[in-house]
């Protein structure tokens, strides 16, 4: 092993510029740990944003970075030695925000928390989807609980959560209406999802309408958190008493949002934000088993495209951040150590 590796950290939060490229030494295992060689890392919003501050939790100095795919390299005890070679995926937690995170050679984690790579993904592919599905398990299965034959709308279905989130909707046998800034072409539409386009402030109220789901949407997953098609998407739903409403994302920094309480109360809401660290090691590890197995028996699909962006390219690793940050490309990105991913 290497006395030393190569990693992304900041020294102080504020701004992504604090995000830079440093020698430090492998992480030192205990007892129950393995390393892993971090093959690719996922750059998701949470990371840009515990860069800049938003988050009062994240300590520094800090290595950035939450998701990962990659092989073991090492284990600290001998019983755990079956693992090293395996590959592995893994997200969440408080890595990258208070201990040390993927962006990365290598990274640690305990060995009760590994899971096996889907065998039908790259790694670049894996790498890549960690965090959004397990924030779309979160959101649907934790949270909303959603059931077959209820309806859900998603705000931002073409993001990383709001795509993943329609998969897990959809395999639970709910009616899925999606929201995009544009609609993309008919052909790259999923048959499981009816495509709302966000053209005007009651766009997704009249697109319900047409397609019979006025007053009869069950459950809303914000994954974009802009203001007016929020509160567009509540005027949509069910005034039974039994309406869901999921938030995981705010655009604004400071963390404001001007929402229609009297649409909330009228219909008798029940409001719940998503915090992906929510679940310990060892229940991500069997949220990840579970999506694995779907992913390999073709339930579930993985994505077309993946952006690699080489660890070592500072600026790009920067401009991939602020992209996911403002939501500008629909590609997601994975930082790659070494220059090349699998």
């Amino acid at each position: 092993m290497n006395t030393s590796m190569k990693a992304l950290r900041y020294e102080q939060t504020g701004s992504l510029d604090n995000l830079n490229l440093a020698d430090v030494a492998p992480p030192t295992l205990a007892p129950g740990e393995a390393l892993v060689q971090v093959k690719a890392a996922g750059i998701n919003g949470s990371d840009s944003a515990g860069v800049q501050g938003w988050f009062p939790f994240v300590t520094v100095p800090r290595t950035a970075g939450r998701d990962f795919s990659g092989t073991v390299a090492q284990v600290h005890s001998d019983a755990d030695s079956e693992w090293v070679g395996a590959e592995v995926w893994g997200t969440g937690g408080d890595r990258g925000f208070a201990v040390d995170g993927t962006y990365a050679d290598y990274v640690k984690v305990p060995v009760s928390a590994l899971s096996r790579k889907p065998k039908s993904l790259t790694h670049v592919q894996a790498g890549s989807l960690g965090l959004p599905w397990l924030c779309a398990w979160i959101a649907v299965e934790t949270l909303a609980q959603v059931k077959k034959g209820e309806n859900v709308l998603i705000i931002g279905a073409r993001g990383g959560i709001g795509s993943a989130a329609a998969q897990l909707c959809a395999d639970r046998g709910a009616s899925v209406l999606g929201t995009y800034r544009t609609l993309p072409p008919s052909s790259s539409v999923p048959a499981y999802l009816t495509p709302i386009a966000l053209s005007g402030p009651t766009a997704i109220r009249d697109a319900a309408k047409t397609a019979g789901f006025s007053n009869k949407i069950d459950v809303l997953l914000d994954c974009a958190g802009y203001e007016e098609p929020f509160n567009d998407a509540v005027g949509t739903m069910t005034p039974r008493g039994t309406g869901r409403v999921v938030v995981m994302a705010v655009h604004r920094p400071d963390g404001q949002f001007s929402m229609d309480l009297r649409a909330f109360y009228t219909r008798a809401l029940t409001l719940k934000g998503l915090k992906s660290s929510m679940l310990d090691a060892r229940e991500i590890k069997q949220v990840l088993d579970v999506l694995a197995q779907k992913f390999d028996s073709g339930a579930f699909e993985g994505p077309s495209e993946v952006r690699q962006v080489d660890m070592g390219d500072v600026g790009a690793v920067r401009a991939a951040l602020r992209e996911v940050t403002e939501r500008s490309s629909a590609v997601r990105s994975v930082i790659v150590p070494g220059g090349g991913g699998e």
